[in-house]
């Protein structure tokens, strides 16, 4: 380990107050107590999202003969998901904690 080197271990919280003070990302109503999983980009956030989707899509879809770009919603009639599969063979298993009283995805 040469002398310069600084070692940081951060955790969540100190990721996101980052995120929040340099204005990359908010949690989605956030002064309302917000969603999880929701969130809303700022003016720095929008472009580094922008950019890592123009570089995947380059990597994944442009440089790749066997694929080709879709762009599409995630809200589908019943009859597609029956279709794919996802209504017969669908499972999410779910593990309760008895310490914490917390319910995971297994």
């Amino acid at each position: 380990v040469l002398d310069n080197e600084i070692f940081l271990k951060f955790n969540m919280e100190d990721i996101v107050s980052v995120c929040k003070r340099r204005g990359f990302v908010f949690q989605s109503s956030e002064i309302y107590n917000g969603f999880n999983g929701f969130y809303d980009y700022g003016p720095l956030g929008v472009e580094l999202k922008n950019n890592i989707k123009k570089i995947w899509w380059r990597d994944m879809v442009h440089r790749r003969d066997d694929m080709i770009g879709l762009d599409s919603s995630i809200i589908a009639a019943p009859a597609i998901w029956k279709a794919s599969g996802h209504v017969d063979g669908f499972s999410d298993p779910m593990v309760d904690c008895k310490v914490s009283k917390l319910r995971y995805r297994a």
